[in-house]
């Protein structure tokens, strides 16, 4: 296992290099955006493509570094030459590390060729001198200008939208989230779910799904709420080679086709009103048939005619797929736990035998938390064993009342697209031909 810093410094190298990933790329396009990372982050060209090679052939693992016993502490530059840099950035915050380190080197405040960019550049960036970290957003007044991706998979958006309240066993309410992903090309919604509670990874969970469903999309672009910047989705993006990208603060429009969606979907809100679902599980049920019928094989204004499953069914680009074992492990969170002298752990209310050769000392587990039924323990860097919960416990669905009267009020519209959904179904093997979403490969 690795450590939480090692863990960061691997994925702003992943963020660093994700321009340089998208695929299609020429020379003139790789040059422009090397210059540009260069520029930016103060690095040496021959770091910028050890980190390219390395991601290439190891993935993610490969931007990992190892920690260094003297972390902390200032190497090669003295603190009176990094104050001094620091009133240079601050003097002009857009100025880069290779500007700053020629002006030290005219002024005779070091020696050509004594400090290294990616040094400064490192011990500027923590002492909370970055240029990001300086430079102040430009507001223009200019409008935002509309994109759309040119072929399926290239960029999905997504959202968190709030959903109706579910009733409890207690006689009480609680508000639901819904999480949707829509492909940017074809507006098809590749995954969409209600979630009775924000405490879970619902975002994770969302976008697991999506890719199981539609393979993996080369970028996500979602805003800056706290689960899209969240460690663990981000890491699970840098994992599956999807690159992460941020919306600019206070600009909804930059998502506009998510937001679309979420107009849309007011839809299924008023009609689910008149039904009143009664669990969770209810909801999506309906959620499931109003997005089939209602949404993704619905002719789409901007499509020309096509529905979304249309559109993307027809698309040529190939798709990425991901394998069940690729996501699950992309997307295990990671924790730390200490073993008792009866050799167990406990995690999420949940105890585990790790064993007791380990009695006393702290072993990493890798676990899923939608699915505490087996966790992976690690010590030392290895994976050891997988365990089962040593008793089940109480964290499971409530058996529902039945002795209740209760008169509802059926939407006619989602009845009418059950029964359509019903006839589906028994037409059709699947929304999707796997051989037309392959579009491409045989010439690979």
């Amino acid at each position: 296992m690795v450590r939480n810093e090692e863990l960061e410094t691997a994925l702003k190298r992943h963020e660093m290099i994700a321009p340089l990933l998208v695929p299609g790329l020429d020379e003139a396009q790789k040059r422009r955006i090397r210059r540009e990372i260069l520029d930016r982050e103060g690095i040496s060209e021959r770091t910028l493509r050890r980190y390219v090679a390395s991601y290439r052939n190891k993935s993610y693992e490969g931007l990992l570094q190892k920690s260094r016993d003297d972390r902390g502490k200032v190497r090669a530059i003295t603190q009176e030459v990094l104050d001094r840099a620091a009133e240079l950035r601050q003097e002009l915050p857009e100025r880069s590390v290779r500007r700053i380190i020629r002006i030290l080197e005219g002024e005779g405040t070091v020696k050509k060729g004594e400090i290294s960019r990616s040094t400064l550049s490192r011990h500027l960036l923590n002492m909370g001198f970055g240029a990001s970290e300086l430079k102040k957003e430009k507001i223009s007044g200019n409008a935002a200008r509309r994109f759309q991706k040119s072929g399926r998979n290239m960029l999905w958006q997504s959202d968190i939208k709030y959903g109706p309240y579910i009733p409890t066993t207690n006689g009480g309410k609680k508000r639901s989230y819904m999480v949707a992903f829509i492909d940017d090309a074809t507006r098809l919604i590749c995954h969409a779910e209600f979630y009775d509670n924000q405490r879970l990874p619902i975002l994770e969970d969302c976008f697991r799904k999506a890719i199981l469903k539609y393979g993996k999309p080369d970028a996500v672009y979602v805003d800056n709420g706290k689960v899209y910047v969240s460690r663990w989705y981000r890491i699970a993006c840098a994992k599956l080679g999807i690159r992460h990208l941020n919306t600019k603060a206070y600009s909804p429009e930059s998502k506009g086709k998510i937001e679309r969606f979420n107009s849309t979907m007011e839809e299924f809100q008023q009609e689910i009103s008149l039904e009143k679902p009664r669990s969770i599980e209810e909801l999506n049920r309906k959620f499931r048939i109003w997005l089939d019928e209602g949404y993704n094989m619905r002719e789409h204004s901007s499509l020309k005619g096509s529905t979304p499953i249309q559109a993307y069914s027809k698309d040529p680009r190939k798709v990425r797929f991901a394998t069940p074992e690729e996501c699950a492990d992309a997307f295990l969170w990671e924790d730390t736990r200490k073993v008792d002298n009866t050799g167990c752990i406990k995690l999420n209310g949940y105890e585990y035998e790790a064993g007791i050769e380990y009695i006393g000392k702290k072993v990493d587990v890798r676990y899923d938390p939608f699915d505490m039924g087996l966790v992976e323990i690690w010590y030392s860097g290895e994976r050891k064993k997988k365990v089962s919960p040593l008793k089940v416990g109480e964290y499971c669905g409530k058996v529902q009342k039945t002795n209740q009267t209760v008169t509802a009020t059926h939407s006619r519209l989602l009845k009418v697209y059950e029964q359509e959904n019903a006839k589906r179904q028994n037409q059709r093997i699947g929304a999707l031909s796997f051989r037309s979403m392959k579009g491409g490969m045989e010439n690979v």
